[in-house]
């Protein structure tokens, strides 16, 4: 997987965390924008997609076929496509070969397939040799106002409370790391929850209600963090 690109908030502002519930305490600026760069590289490591149109470069062993598997789902373009073969006439020599690529699908799974070119070494079946790799530059992001939606900027401001709520004392409660409490109770109230599961927000309550709100936006369903 490819590192996060962004040291800055793409999509949550100050606005629209108000608008949708988020309580800012007593915390300044500064720290806000950290929650909500935060919150946001969060939900790209659960979706497998960037919330806005992001150029990416990424390396695949080549495993004998297509389709390839693409860090990031939601693409929208194939830029290049570089092939890394044995020379046929230099068994020690690399060369690059490019090609082609196409998008299965709608581009949400991030799977694709490239062509297979007789002029580069490795990939005439011919000689027996395999590409050692295969070198995708390529667009992934949510199609225009996906990000923008109320389920994602709900999604996105739960998740910046979070953050948040580790950062500015005024906000914090007992509930630290937002980790899953199954059992609690006072003088007045007692509640015993169902099993959580694991998610890349934590495994609260909280971190459910994220989770099912952008669950449709994933590009690995079945893969991970639920």
């Amino acid at each position: 997987m490819q590192e996060y690109p962004y040291n800055y908030p793409v999509i949550l502002t100050d606005t629209n965390f108000l608008l949708h519930g988020g309580q800012t305490g007593t915390s300044s600026s500064a720290q806000r924008e950290i929650a909500y760069r935060l919150a946001e590289e969060q939900m790209v490591e659960y979706l497998g997609a960037f919330l806005i149109p992001t150029i990416v470069t990424g390396t695949y062993f080549w495993r004998g076929g297509n389709p390839i598997m693409l860090d990031y789902g939601h693409v929208l373009s194939i830029n290049s496509v570089t092939i890394a073969s044995l020379d046929w006439s230099n068994s020690c020599t690399i060369q690059n070969d490019e090609g082609c690529g196409t998008i299965r699908g709608n581009g949400q799974y991030g799977l694709i397939d490239i062509s297979t070119l007789m002029n580069c070494g490795g990939c005439n079946s011919i000689l027996g040799l395999y590409p050692y790799n295969v070198q995708v530059v390529y667009e992934s992001g949510m199609h225009t106002g996906t990000s923008n939606q109320p389920a994602m900027l709900s999604a996105l401001t739960l998740a910046a409370q979070i953050n948040l709520n580790e950062i500015d004392v005024s906000l914090s409660n007992e509930g630290t790391a937002d980790i899953g409490i199954k059992e609690f109770t006072n003088q007045k109230y007692s509640e015993i929850r169902m099993q959580m599961l694991h998610t890349a927000f934590g495994n609260s309550a909280t971190a459910q209600r994220i989770a099912r709100l952008v669950r449709k936006y994933r590009s690995r369903p079945g893969i991970g963090l639920h």
